[in-house]
């Protein structure tokens, strides 16, 4: 449904919305469930969510439709397109019409067919991780209302990705701890394997033990930093 047409029926609709989003830990099943759940809401040609990188690059991480590999790997900088104007300044940005828009980034930076053009930045932690954008092949294809609704969706699909990140890093601290345990038990059995070594009075098998005892310590040499790392993720995951 359209915004307008059943007002009351909104607020249900971006409730449930937010109950869907925040229970996909999931990266991808939350990036693909926002626009499952935004469809239904307001009408778009295209939509895509776009992240900030470790090194400060916007690349794509989600499109509806689909789009091809090469775009999902393109990274573009912040300085030089919309989508970085959006995170840098934290604020929207609505095209009503490209064609009658004089600036040539703005008519360069979606695709061809596409009239209207609304971007709204993702923030989380106090600070803008990405946007959410849409697109139309409609001049004017959003009013006031509609845009209201994107940028009220907005900051509950900012902390849900924030949450999947959460997990996925206490995921992989878990894996870590694990792998860290295993090899310190091998390195408690290396030990006696040592001492019988010894005892034998066996010079070249107790060399090569030390030296699997070498390796063994060096891989488990951050055990302590893993703990505290998984410690901090659980904290962050709640």
């Amino acid at each position: 449904m359209a915004v307008g047409r059943d007002d009351a029926a909104l607020l249900p609709m971006l409730l449930t919305l937010a109950r869907r989003i925040t229970a996909r830990h999931d990266l991808d099943d939350v990036l693909a469930e926002t626009f499952r759940c935004l469809r239904p809401l307001v009408k778009f040609g295209g939509g895509s969510i776009q992240l900030v990188d470790e090194e400060g690059w916007i690349q794509m991480a989600a499109a509806d439709p689909a789009a091809p590999d090469h775009v999902m790997a393109h990274r573009v900088p912040l300085g030089g397109s919309v989508a970085g104007r959006v995170i840098l300044t934290e604020h929207p940005i609505y095209l009503p019409d490209l064609e009658d828009d004089e600036r040539p980034r703005s008519r360069t930076a979606v695709s061809s067919g596409v009239r209207s053009y609304f971007a709204v930045p993702l923030i989380a932690d106090g600070q803008a991780i990405g946007i959410l954008q849409v697109d139309s092949p409609t001049p004017s294809a959003w009013t006031d209302a509609q845009r209201l609704v994107f940028a009220s969706v907005a900051p509950v699909v900012a902390a849900a990705i924030q949450n999947a990140r959460a997990h996925a890093r206490a995921a992989s601290a878990r894996i870590q701890a694990r792998s860290a345990d295993r090899k310190l038990a091998e390195a408690r059995a290396l030990a006696t394997t040592i001492r019988a070594c010894l005892e034998a009075g066996d010079p070249e098998a107790l060399d090569r033990q030390l030296q699997r005892l070498e390796g063994l310590l060096g891989e488990v040499a951050d055990v302590r930093h893993l703990d505290l790392r998984l410690a901090e993720a659980r904290v962050a995951v709640g």
